[in-house]
């Protein structure tokens, strides 16, 4: 498989598109994701509090209309960063996807963000 039939399969764009994201402590060892997000043609500023931020994009796209749930992770570090493999599902639907990274937040926030969009398209 070449790189590119790789990130035809398991890579995710589509009409969801993350512009920036960060990171903020919150009272009980809670952390604050804000997001920059464009959905289709919307433009979209968002938060969620959650443990991690795997669980407040989570909970961001949910709010959205993206909902995905991870049922497995894997990670891999690379020379460039950190790569993570995700078997997201959504109403029984299951899809592996993967997102890069300079650490394991961020490219495990690319690969949810990735299965969200894999999961809306209809033969996902």
């Amino acid at each position: 498989m070449t790189w590119q039939e790789f990130d035809d399969s398991f890579g995710g764009t589509g009409a969801i598109r993350l512009g920036s994201w960060s990171l903020n402590p919150a009272p009980a060892d809670m952390i604050e994701c804000r997001a920059t997000i464009a959905y289709a043609d919307r433009i979209m500023s968002m938060s969620a509090t959650a443990t991690g931020p795997v669980g407040a994009m989570t909970s961001i796209l949910h709010e959205m209309g993206a909902p995905v749930q991870v049922v497995s992770v894997h990670q891999r570090q690379t020379d460039d960063g950190i790569t993570a493999f995700m078997l997201c599902e959504h109403n029984h639907r299951q899809c592996w996807v993967y997102g890069d990274g300079a650490t394991a937040d961020e490219a495990n926030v690319n690969a949810l963000v990735a299965g969200a969009n894999r999961l809306l398209e209809p033969d996902a």
